[in-house]
């Protein structure tokens, strides 16, 4: 597994309708959410084994505008060696 971070970006209009959704595929907590600073975006790191996997948290009325990047921390031995 490896850690992503998926952006989930919507309308105003769909907002409320994004967050019931989230709710009730049970990735509600795990979101951090813009939309009450005019943000309309839902971003998450989550564990998956690949990017299609990770779009499982998000809404399937937005999946095809979101996005999963993976991530990584760099070890500072890492980074020392370069």
């Amino acid at each position: 597994m490896q850690k992503f971070l998926v952006s989930s970006p919507h309308t105003i209009e769909d907002c409320k309708h994004i967050v019931k959704e989230t709710l009730s595929i049970g990735y509600l907590t795990h979101y951090y959410w813009g939309c009450k600073s005019g943000e309309h975006c839902g971003w998450v790191i989550i564990d998956a084994d690949n990017e299609k996997e990770a779009l499982l948290s998000v809404p399937p009325l937005v999946r095809h505008k979101s996005k999963a990047v993976a991530i990584v921390q760099f070890d500072p031995r890492e980074v020392n060696e370069w």
